[in-house]
């Protein structure tokens, strides 16, 4: 929701960034290859965070078994290893990316089926129940095209960005506009 009252100078700002972010998309779009790129340096970055969080836990758990400690700490040098290599070599990052994108459709299929048949047990709304079980038939067979295709996991991780980014411009502009 737009602020009332912003000064003319907030007003500049926002439409300045809608506009630049607007361009950035526009950019994203024609240049697939710069975005999967920059998602798997995203994606090593974030695997280097998890990494050494799981390590640090490993380490300090007081009431975690030793067995449960080592597999903490063992688990977090593979996930670094994982993000470095992401990070260095774009091909392992941009397969390594479209895995992870795969796998999170395919466990949102498993969960939005597996929710509308939990919501007929607890007496939702047959159009509720059919939604859910509709969009989780939607990802399981995007997951398999993106398993078997990937290719088509590139495509939608590039639409994605640039959509999330187009949304964002518009509103910058229209926040700045309407203030």
């Amino acid at each position: 929701m737009a602020q009332k009252g912003l000064s003319t100078h907030h007003r500049v700002e926002r439409i300045g960034a809608g506009i630049i972010v607007l361009a950035l998309a526009a950019y994203l779009i024609f240049n697939p290859n710069v975005t999967i790129d920059l998602l798997s340096i995203i994606i090593g970055i974030a695997l280097i965070i998890l990494g050494v969080e799981l390590i640090v836990r490993g380490v300090t758990a007081k009431i975690v078994a030793t067995s449960g400690k080592l597999i903490s700490i063992t688990l977090g040098i593979i996930t670094i290893a994982l993000g470095f290599a992401a990070i260095a070599d774009t091909g392992f990052g941009r397969e390594l990316l479209v895995t992870i994108f795969a796998i999170g459709l395919l466990l949102s299929a498993i969960g939005r089926i597996s929710f509308a048949g939990y919501a007929a047990g607890a007496g939702l709304p047959p159009r509720l129940r059919g939604a859910s079980f509709a969009l989780g038939i939607i990802a399981l067979i995007l997951a398999i095209a993106v398993i078997v295709f990937p290719r088509i996991g590139f495509v939608l991780l590039v639409l994605l960005v640039a959509s999330a980014l187009l949304l964002l411009g518009i509103e910058l502009i229209v926040s700045g506009l309407a203030s």
